[in-house]
């Protein structure tokens, strides 16, 4: 029995989906990450780019990212195209972990 079976919103279905840490997100879910965190050691200073992101997207979706310099959306996109690796959390890729 899948979330639209049983007559969830799409918010309660994306809390769903991201608040089931180390379990695979269903076919329908391209991305989803949960409690994504990435920070830097910039010359002895810690920053942190990203604190704990939660996200699931579905397939043939569209989304935006938006948000202020500085907010860690550049960081968010290089972690989902797999061009860098998070300190903590997971990140699942159509299935994949």
């Amino acid at each position: 029995m899948s979330a639209v079976d049983i007559g969830l919103s799409t918010a309660a279905e994306r809390l769903a989906v991201t608040s089931a840490p180390g379990t695979a997100p269903s076919k329908d879910w391209v991305i989803v990450s949960r409690q994504l965190k990435r920070q830097y050691d910039m010359g002895g200073e810690i920053v942190r780019a990203l604190r704990g992101v939660d996200v699931a997207i579905r397939r043939n979706e569209y989304v935006a990212i938006m948000g202020p310099s500085g907010s860690g959306k550049s960081t968010l996109m290089n972690l989902i195209g797999c061009l860098d690796t998070p300190n903590e959390g997971e990140y699942w890729l159509n299935g994949m972990l």
